[in-house]
């Protein structure tokens, strides 16, 4: 697919699993011939660069962008859209915006429905500038030469809250199953999260790698298990088979867009009721996971 013909901008201001659930908007509207701009905190954004439909990447937490947020499209901003679309209910980039672009739609970040992915919604949304892509996306592409290891598990214990993690002591113990059925397991730490316990030593630990290497590590994985996170959707993005864990959130509407993306919902919620055995049932059953290999 080659870049459009029609440019829009895209204003989105989130973690990594914000702008990577952008994913199919920016599809849908690539099918419309449309190009995407994306304004958006770079240190996330870029990984969405390996897309071919987007055109390129306004780092949102630069100065150089610092008036947007006081309602004024900077001077020396790119102003060569024909649409601009703002996913936030902030008025100020709303009025920037609108010095950007001849046309703009708001869209707010939260969900509308409950009983539906906010990836589709937000596809949904913009229904003027292209009709919404309902099938399954194409992964998100990854240079395979960073990968770290390839043919693993990998375990993600952390997210942007606590209340939304599994028991850390069942992230060990689900590894511990894994490591006896003959596959690699690998624990992913982010610099935000809870230090692996004694357990997670017992696995090789990738701690706070590059945005570039964690998706390629992915990409090559044979499952990955994770909670509500970024982490969850950069495997679902990069086509992993993934088991997202929920608790408090609802998966109808959070669950990460990827075709072999799957999602266990805690009994009431709970994530501490959610049994380790439960969780390999899970793994077990994820499309493209096979049978493991040894790892001598």
């Amino acid at each position: 697919m080659t870049r459009g013909d029609r440019r829009v901008l895209l204003m989105r201001i989130g973690a990594l699993g914000d702008v990577l659930l952008m994913r199919r908007l920016t599809f849908s509207l690539a099918l419309e011939g449309c190009g995407t701009t994306l304004f958006a905190p770079a240190r996330h954004a870029r990984v969405l660069a390996a897309d071919p439909w987007i055109d390129r990447i306004l780092d949102s937490e630069s100065a150089a962008f610092g008036s947007a947020f006081a309602g004024s499209w900077p001077d020396a901003g790119p102003r060569d859209f024909d649409a601009a679309v703002v996913l936030s209910r902030s008025p100020e980039l709303e009025k920037a915006a609108t010095e950007a672009a001849p046309q703009v739609w708001v869209v707010p970040p939260e969900p509308g429905r409950e009983d539906e992915s906010i990836a589709l919604q937000f596809a949904k949304a913009t229904r003027p500038l292209a009709a919404p892509f309902l099938g399954e996306l194409p992964p998100l592409p990854t240079d395979a030469r960073l990968a770290v290891s390839r043919d693993a598990v990998i375990l993600h214990a952390g997210s942007g809250s606590k209340r939304k993690n599994w028991p850390i002591d069942r992230f060990v113990a689900l590894g511990r199953t894994l490591a006896r059925e003959g596959l690699k397991v690998i624990w992913t730490k982010g610099p935000a999260d809870e230090e692996p316990p004694v357990g997670a030593h017992d696995f090789e630990i990738l701690e706070s790698p590059p945005l570039a290497v964690l998706a390629a590590t992915l990409a090559t994985a044979r499952a990955f298990v994770g909670n509500d996170s970024g982490v969850s959707h950069l495997a679902a993005a990069v086509g992993a088979p993934t088991l997202a864990l929920f608790g408090p959130t609802r998966d109808a509407v959070w669950r990460p867009d990827g075709a072999f993306a799957r999602t266990m919902r805690a009994p009431e919620g709970k994530l501490e009721r959610l049994e380790v055995a439960s969780v390999m049932a899970a793994v077990r059953a994820l499309p493209g996971f096979g049978p493991g290999e040894t790892s001598d």
